[in-house]
């Protein structure tokens, strides 16, 4: 893809906007409150706007992007089929998703990406292994128009899972280790995901249903504010607020399913080795909580220039935004 495309990610509070290139640039913003409510759009002049003015506090060139779907309108999938053609694959697709979109398949878009080749002794190709991804129309036109309003043309929309494969096939052809294990871990505001890799293939993946939401649901009943306050009051570490034992225990609950999930991984899958993990996610700034974190899991902690572009890896505050990196690439 194209370096000069914008990388654009949103949602829960925080829209992100990545560029690359000779002068790359990354910029996390706090979204206005109740712009986005629920996963429901409340004023989509007010996004547009928004978005139009942080591509400009940003510095950001072009109109082209590429644009990370929100979770809720995306499912993702890794597939194995045999050898069809295209036009068999794609007319396939909607019956894979069937289990999760139910009677709603034609309001829905399907896509996939060749992952590798499964072949038998002589070398033929026996069967496909897929990355495959069903994504909710009304959505897309949605941020499609509100993106236009913005100055900005949608050229893609990848699920995040996608975007990650993105950038691990980048790290792997840039030169990093092909035979490596790869834990990712990336702190959200609604989740916590676990993605193992091996190598660039993506190896497993769990989603824990508990983020930065809940430290900021715990900072507000402490407090008696609304959690939006609360929000900053964790942005800010308000009178320490974050070593405290009422988000102890939020890190603790978290940190626990997280270890569980890579517990779980090693024990199906012994011959793998790894020491290190990978912190990113839009909550990763949340120092206490990811020393919690590598606490429970005993994993150190990795540099994410190992696998991020050259000119991403030296931005501040990348790390909140390393999915809108791997849409751009």
């Amino acid at each position: 893809m194209a370096k000069d495309y914008i990388g654009i990610g949103m949602g829960n509070g925080l829209a992100l906007m990545y560029q690359g290139g000779t002068k790359a640039r990354a910029l996390i913003s706090r979204m206005p409150e109740n712009l986005i409510k629920d996963s429901e759009i409340v004023s989509p002049e007010m996004l547009a706007k928004f978005l139009k003015e942080m591509k400009k506090e940003g510095g950001f060139r072009g109109r082209d992007c590429a644009f990370i779907l929100p979770e809720f309108s995306t499912y993702f999938r890794t597939l194995q089929m045999p050898v069809v053609s295209e036009k068999q694959l794609k007319l396939n697709l909607p019956y894979e998703f069937r289990d999760f979109v139910e009677n709603e398949s034609i309001n829905y878009n399907y896509d996939y990406a060749v992952d590798s080749y499964e072949k038998d002794e002589d070398g033929n190709i026996t069967a496909l292994n897929l990355f495959s991804a069903a994504a909710a129309k009304p959505v897309i036109t949605e941020y499609e128009r509100i993106l236009s309003r913005a100055g900005l043309r949608m050229k893609l929309a990848l699920p995040r899972e996608m975007a990650l494969l993105s950038l691990m096939r980048h790290a792997i052809a840039k030169g990093e280790n092909p035979d490596k294990t790869y834990v990712i871990i990336d702190i959200g505001f609604s989740s916590t995901r676990v993605y193992i890799f091996e190598g660039s293939k993506l190896a497993a993946a769990k989603k824990i249903e508990a983020g930065g939401r809940e430290i900021d649901n715990a900072i507000a009943e402490y407090y008696g504010i609304d959690v939006y306050l609360a929000a900053s009051y964790r942005e800010s570490n308000h009178e320490d607020i974050l070593s405290s034992d009422v988000c102890d225990r939020v890190y603790n609950g978290i940190s626990l399913e997280v270890m569980k999930a890579i517990n779980f991984y090693r024990y199906e899958n012994q011959q793998s080795e790894f020491t290190q993990c990978y912190i990113c996610g839009v909550c990763s700034d949340t120092e206490e909580f990811v020393e919690k974190l590598l606490e429970y899991i005993q994993l150190d902690r990795a540099d994410l220039s190992e696998i991020l572009p050259k000119e991403a890896s030296a931005l501040s505050d990348i790390a909140r935004a390393v999915v809108a990196v791997g849409v751009t690439l």
